[in-house]
């Protein structure tokens, strides 16, 4: 029921759901022939979409969050888990496996892989449910991973995780108070990595999918590439918001 809620409201709070609304506010007073208001809110929404598709303005969202953690090249040998989280994919007969995943799925399951390389006898987690798919996440990188040269036999699967915070619950069956290394999108891991924490665990860090590798070009026209940086950044901005209201009601609740 609470995912269902994030969801439904986090629709409505995105930024192109914010410039899409106010276009149609305009709209509305346009053709009411409230050429005032109808003025004003086109204004605006000309405005808002503008600057959210403005490179200096999505970076100076996003950077924040990938600059709190830094990449993990220097790997303890030590560590027995490796944990990849859940992202899109599309599944479609016509082609490869490789090929459904996602740009983020697949950076993720990269990271993940060239990070297990790295460890003698240890465990790759792979964890994501089927969405509006009719696989399971897991499943479809769990193929891609042993296309790669992952050894079936340590590969785990999390297939029923929704979230991050259900996806930290059915890892700790596994992992328990062990160490394991998290691999998730540079911009997803400060809320991951709270996420992970709060529920007991001992989580290492290790960001992939950076998306903000330079500053913006102040030069640079509006491009469709930084309105998904901006929603992504307030994705993540409400998520961690989310979080915390939820938290808070739990333990006055409890």
């Amino acid at each position: 029921m609470l995912f269902t809620v994030k969801k439904f409201i986090s629709i409505f709070l995105m930024p192109m759901s914010l410039g899409l609304i106010l276009l149609f506010l305009g709209l509305i007073f346009l053709l009411n022939k409230n050429y005032k208001r109808a003025k004003t809110f086109l204004i605006i929404s000309f405005l808002w979409l503008a600057l959210i598709g403005y490179s200096p303005f999505s970076n100076y969202l996003i950077q924040p969050l990938e600059n709190q953690y830094k990449s993990y090249i220097k790997i303890d040998p030590n560590v027995k888990y490796v944990l990849v989280l859940g992202s899109g994919h599309v599944t479609n007969k016509e082609i490869s496996n490789l090929s459904q995943l996602s740009t983020t799925a697949l950076m993720r399951l990269n990271e993940g892989i060239r990070i297990y390389r790295n460890l003698e006898n240890a465990k790759l987690i792979l964890s994501g449910y089927e969405g509006s798919d009719s696989v399971p996440h897991a499943l479809v990188a769990k193929k891609v991973a042993i296309s790669l040269g992952v050894i079936p036999e340590d590969i785990i699967t999390q297939e029923e995780a929704k979230d991050t915070a259900e996806e930290a619950l059915y890892v700790k069956k596994t992992v328990e108070k062990n160490n394991f290394i998290l691999v998730t999108s540079a911009f997803h891991m400060p809320r991951a990595m709270k996420i992970f924490k709060g529920a007991g665990l001992n989580p290492i860090a290790a960001p992939t999918d950076y998306l903000s590798k330079e500053d913006g070009d102040y030069l640079r026209e509006p491009r469709g590439k930084e309105i998904r940086k901006t929603e992504i950044a307030m994705h993540e901005y409400i998520g961690t918001l989310w979080h915390d209201i939820i938290e808070k009601i739990r333990f006055y609740v409890n």
